[in-house]
């Protein structure tokens, strides 16, 4: 309790400016709208009270994080942006001194503002609405004859949560049947953060024919919440987890790693439960060609040293903005890895922008992603 208050001290002390500047400008270059700016501030703002209880299980606790959890983040998000916008405007006022700051940058904020909200209103419909299969061919060195041609579908990121819709859920795992693949991989992040949403999840993969393998591995928000009652709950069930163990497919080894995030999960972390790709290649045939699944990319240079020949992780989300014709990603500031194929030897690593959204419910020019990889030989 004492970390997370002493983070709820920290993350006040960095986002108060943000939202002080943002409503006192608001206010005053637009003061016919000076309730609904308020009321904007005010629900942008009603999770902080909440944070210490929302690692609970409570039902309480799922339905705060559920419906505030969005605001603050769309609230926290725009006040950033606005903020910078009005430094922006202060230096380009300057010159202009005479005429009122108000006044000058009326249009400026008006231009803004309505581009926020198309962004909003198109964003919010790229996180719901389309399914984007990325094919990627991948030509593996030394490939076995017996694997050439296998098909891997690759998801990551589903973030199954209060308002993940169940049809939305059939759609993705019927997409994912409808390709053929000769297994379907899950890389982490298969809830948000509850085991009280594994059912919803595992309901889901109903629309994936038997026929086809289901692995998946474990990501940061299963470790951020209960990971040993997720592993419990999807244990016996239609999709296999991997943690830290490999199976065979087509002279193949896919090495399922846990999450780093297990060191940090606090309480309810385990140990055990923290990465070890040398047990997830124990096993493995001498003639198989290993295949990492992680949630995050940090494993590549771990996988490198190991001669794996492929890395598959998710995480990134591409930053749920960009555009992606020129492997532009708003993750892409941040992360030297973030999305698509890279070719580092004696690996290649492909990071899938995730098929669900984390919190907020838009991905502008991030479309959810099913990918479709085909193992050829080099």
């Amino acid at each position: 309790m004492t970390r997370v208050l002493l983070f709820l001290a920290i993350a006040v002390l960095v986002f108060a400016p943000f939202n002080w500047i943002t409503y006192r400008q608001l206010v005053r270059i637009h003061p016919r709208r000076r309730r609904w700016i308020l009321g904007a501030l005010i629900a942008g703002n009603a999770m902080w009270p909440f944070f210490p209880l929302l690692r609970s299980s409570t039902d309480f606790a799922r339905v705060m994080r559920a419906v505030l959890g969005p605001l603050w983040f769309g609230w926290t998000s725009f006040a950033i942006l606005y903020s910078i916008l009005v430094f922006l405007v202060l230096l380009a006022w300057v010159p202009f001194r005479r005429v009122e700051f108000a006044r000058f940058a009326r249009w400026p904020s008006r231009v803004f503002l309505s581009v926020v909200l198309v962004g909003f209103a198109i964003g919010y419909v790229h996180a719901i609405v389309p399914l984007r299969v990325e094919r990627v061919t991948v030509r593996v060195p030394n490939l076995p004859a017996s694997s050439e041609g296998t098909k891997l579908v690759l998801m990551g990121d589903l973030h199954v949560g209060l308002f993940t819709r169940p049809s939305r859920l059939e759609r993705i795992f019927a997409t994912a049947g409808s390709l053929q693949p000769d297994a379907v991989l899950i890389a982490g992040d298969l809830i948000d953060d509850d085991p009280y949403f594994v059912p919803k999840l595992l309901a889901g993969t109903r629309a994936l024919p038997a026929n086809i393998p289901l692995y998946a591995v474990l990501g940061n928000h299963e470790m951020y919440g209960d990971p040993v009652a997720a592993i419990e709950a999807m244990r016996g069930s239609r999709m296999r987890l991997l943690v830290n163990e490999g199976v065979p497919l087509r002279d193949l080894w896919i090495a399922g790693v846990s999450d780093p995030a297990a060191r940090e999960a606090g309480s309810r972390g385990s140990k055990q439960l923290a990465p070890d790709l040398a047990s997830a290649l124990a096993g493995k045939p001498a003639n198989a060609i290993a295949i990492v699944l992680a949630h995050q990319p940090k494993i590549l240079e771990e996988a490198r040293r190991r001669g794996a020949a492929l890395t598959l992780s998710a995480h990134t989300h591409g930053g749920q903005f960009g555009f992606r014709p020129l492997r532009l990603s708003l993750a892409g500031l941040f992360l030297r890895y973030h999305m698509g194929l890279y070719d580092l030897p004696p690996t290649q690593l492909y990071i899938n922008t995730g098929t669900g959204y984390w919190l907020f419910p838009f991905r502008l020019g991030m479309t959810p992603e099913i990918t479709l990889i085909e193992l050829r030989r080099r």
